[in-house]
């Protein structure tokens, strides 16, 4: 039996993603820049739905293999909603000191807006903020997820006027 000792120190690991994103499926844009993929790739931009080019899109992160993994949004649609995020900080009241729909006291807020346009909702923290917007961003998508947990109808009208009625003594 041979004893073999292995230094951890010196050893890669490779984790189900690492090994997914390292091949040697990428190209070089003019700039000299490795990309994931081909040139020749397209991409739906989770904003406007358009089909467009890999040029489309600005790069994200850096993979472990020095290509870089593109933008899911166009860099049309990036500008715009850049803008649009702007516009609403700026308009935006100075920042609380807890969530304005959990109403945790969190350090770090984001702020919510209706997408699509500058209005301001509120500060959230991050599970509040990514929490809605998996869920669509608006109303419907809430009461689906509400439906989902709680199959009673009258069971969701009762938690619903509870938790108004504790987030409407909440602003008084």
């Amino acid at each position: 039996m041979t004893n073999l000792k292995i230094n951890l120190n010196e050893r890669t690991l490779m984790t189900s993603k690492s090994r997914r994103r390292t091949g040697t499926d990428f190209h070089f844009r003019s700039d000299g820049i490795k990309i994931e993929g081909k040139e020749t790739d397209m991409q739906e931009c989770k904003e406007c739905h358009k089909i467009l080019p890999s040029t489309a899109f600005t790069t994200h992160t850096l993979r472990v293999d020095g290509a870089y993994i593109l933008q899911k949004i166009c860099r049309e649609c990036h500008t715009l909603v850049y803008r649009e995020q702007r516009d609403v900080r700026k308009k935006a009241p100075p920042k609380p000191d807890h969530c304005d729909c959990c109403h945790k006291k969190v350090e770090k807020l984001q702020i919510d807006h209706i997408h699509g346009s500058s209005t301001f909702r509120g500060w959230l923290c991050r599970n509040c903020n990514t929490g809605i917007g998996s869920v669509g961003d608006n109303l419907e998508g809430v009461l689906q997820a509400a439906v989902y947990l709680e199959n009673d109808e009258n069971k969701i009208i009762e938690t619903l006027h509870k938790v108004f009625n504790e987030m409407f003594a909440r602003t008084k």
